[in-house]
Order: C-alpha cells, then structure tokens, then sequence
C-alpha cells in the first residue's frame, strides 16, 4: 500500500518461528563421604563432609504499574498506553537535543510540542511553520538547531534564530524530487553526515522516467551532492540504521494490482546499489526478473502498508527489546480485517544480511498508526493518522 489517504497495513506474518528456549535446572548431586573402618579405638583423624550450596534462583524484578487509558488497546505486560498530544493527523516525528517533539501534520504545519513537567503528556504545542504541501518527513541535523522536512518533491531547510520556536529562516535545499502516486517520504541523518530519504514512485507498476522514483537516495547537506543507494522499492515510506551494526533498513510498501493476497509489505536491509525487486519481483523472489535482487528481511501482510521505523536503544524498555525495530503498520482502504498496530521486528544476523521475527507490540482499535519514534525518555511515540493523536508507550507509567 501506498498513499497517506489509502494505504495498508499487515497482521504481521513471521516467516521464522523463534524456537521456544528452556532453562534446564542442573541438580547438582553432593556424594556421600565414606569414614574407612580403624580398629584402634582413637581416631587418628576427623572427616568433615562439604556440602556443594544451590545458588539461589534470581527472580524476575516485579512488572511494574502501568496504565492504559484507551479502552481496547493492547501492550505487553507492565507497559503503559497514554495520549501525549492531540495533533492533527501527524505524518513524521523527530527530537531535538532538548526533548522537544517536531512534528509534521498532514494540514501543512510544522508543530513543536514539549513536555516540560515530565508526566509524559504535551504541556505546550507551538506552530514552528506553516504553508507546505503534504509534509511526509522531518529531521535535525545532529549538533544544529537546522530542520529538515520532506515536503512534495521538495526538502526545506528551517532554523529558528531567535529561540521563539517558531523558524525563522527557510530555505529550499532539493526542489525537483519526482511526484506522483507518491513522494518524497521521511528523512533521517546517517552516521556518515549525509541525509538519507526514501523516495515513492510516481505509479502502481510501471517502468519510471525518473531514476530517482522507488529508491533510497542521499544528500550531502553541505555541497547539495545527492546520489542513489539502492532501487525497487514502491513506497520507502521510513528509514532507520541499526544501532550496532550501522546498517540501513527501509520499510516499503508493494503493489496493489496484484489481488488482496499478494505482495507483503516489507522491510529491507539496504545495501548500496540493492535492487529491490519492484516493479516486477516480490515477496521471496516471485515474479519475473527476480535475478539479482535482494529479499526482504521480514514480511507483513499483504496492502497493510508498513511506515513509520526505529530502533529501541533506550534504558526502559526490558532488556529483550533492546535493539528491536519497531514498525508502524498503518492498514488498508483496500478490504476489511486487515490489522493494525505496532510490530515488533527480531533481527538476527544471517551471513552479510539478517532474517527478522515478527509479531505485534500494540494494537488499539481503529488506529491508522503513520510516524514513530523513540523518545529520549526511552518511550515509544506513536502518530495515528486518522485519529490525530500522538500516543506514547512507556515501560511502567
């Protein structure tokens, strides 16, 4: 799935079971000391038996209080489900070094929303700029006050001056990006400087006039060089790097002509000059002119239109979630029944690339999940489009 306005969402389907472990409990089994028989009524010498001490188990810490004040909605154990802010159908989200929440509304606004008493909910919503054209995007240069937002077929630079949190300067940085079905979608800084963003096709399936439709490309903020990393992808809605490893992933949404059972969402290991497959190959190498492409790392369901991604590298959440990614999966107009939510993604490494384990980590009802992101706080903070609210998942309340 695609557009803002029709775009799908998967019950996320796991190509690979995660085998159950065990935890085997050794008896470890103290011998019995023999005392040799001596006829001689003075023993020369006392035997005294040690006995091998069980560790004590370690117990599990207790879950913690959490609340989940919409009714119907779903999080594992001891996580917390809340509203942090009403906001018109938000599309991106990103933090400032100060913990300020930038966000991109559908209407064309730019917000800054702040938590300032630490409760976990919005106590300020400030316009920072107003006037763009489907805003899909927005980011901070590390180390700069600069925003940027993807916008259509452009990149804007803003910069607030004056600290008033609203921009005062706002300049044009890319303004021929190629539009269509799609657009430039949401944006984010590598390791390496640049600024990476997925770009959408401009069509369902077709062959493009634009190289630079269905790819992953990148900017160099400084002297306005741009190139393509990789290829085939429909709609690269969000983009994430691995917070060990460095690497690139991409969610990406598949065709619509091919009936409601075919191809899965995705989400991709990008690797530089990758050629994903779209528009004639999918799922795990089905279609034609398959040769050469890369597979997916993990599948959701078909049209179920998977978006907003990051990795969890805060202090928070349990230790098993630390390094998951973490997808927004939006759903369809396409058909009924198809689920939405927030889906948690296992990553193991499998030679140069990596096999993912899926299932759901939220679920509300009537959500349209779009942008997410994880807070400096170490919550989870989740846009829903057709809702307008920000939601914000915590471990704990």
């Amino acid at each position: 799935m695609t557009q803002i306005a029709n775009t799908a969402v998967p019950s996320t389907t796991n190509p690979a079971p995660t085998p159950t472990l065990q935890n085997a409990v050794e008896n470890t089994t103290v011998p019995a000391i023999e005392l040799p028989s001596n006829s001689s009524p003075t023993p020369t010498a006392t035997a005294t038996a040690t006995a091998t001490v069980q560790p004590t188990p370690t117990m599990p810490p207790p879950t913690p209080v959490a609340t989940v004040e919409l009714a119907g909605a779903t999080v594992p154990p001891g996580f917390s489900f809340i509203k942090f802010a009403d906001l018109y159908r938000p599309t991106g989200l990103t933090f400032d070094d100060a913990g300020r929440l930038f966000v991109t509304s559908f209407d064309g606004t730019v917000h800054v929303l702040h938590d300032a008493d630490g409760d976990g909910r919005t106590d300020s919503d400030t316009v920072f700029a107003t006037g763009f054209s489907t805003a899909l995007g927005i980011t901070l240069r590390p180390g700069t006050n600069d925003v940027y937002v993807s916008s259509t077929g452009q990149i804007t630079l803003l910069r607030d001056e004056n600290g008033d949190n609203q921009a005062d300067v706002r300049e044009i940085f890319v303004s021929d990006l190629p539009t269509g079905l799609h657009q430039n979608d949401n944006l984010k800084f590598g390791g390496d400087g640049w600024l990476y963003m997925g770009v959408g096709s401009t069509c369902d399936a077709c062959i493009e006039a634009d190289e630079r439709s269905g790819t992953i490309m990148r900017f160099n903020v400084d002297t306005g060089e741009s190139e393509i990393i990789a290829s085939g992808m429909r709609n690269p809605y969000d983009l994430a790097f691995h917070p060990v490893t460095g690497d690139l992933f991409a969610t990406d949404n598949g065709r619509d002509d091919l009936g409601l059972g075919s191809p899965f969402e995705e989400l991709n290991h990008i690797v530089t000059g990758g050629d994903y497959g779209w528009p004639d190959c999918w799922n795990e190498r089905e279609g034609s002119n398959c040769a050469g492409t890369e597979t997916a790392v993990a599948f959701f369901e078909p049209h179920s239109s998977a978006n907003g991604l990051d990795f969890y590298t805060g202090s928070q959440f349990p230790a098993e979630y630390q390094n998951n990614a973490f997808v927004a999966i939006f759903g369809t107009f396409l058909t009924d029944g198809v689920a939405t939510g927030v889906a948690r993604v296992q990553l193991t490494p499998d030679g140069d690339s990596y096999q993912g384990t899926v299932s759901w980590f939220a679920q509300w009802p009537d959500g349209r999940p779009l942008p997410l992101i994880m807070g400096p706080d170490g919550a989870l903070y989740v846009g829903d489009y057709i809702n307008s609210v920000i939601y914000r998942i915590s471990y704990g309340n």
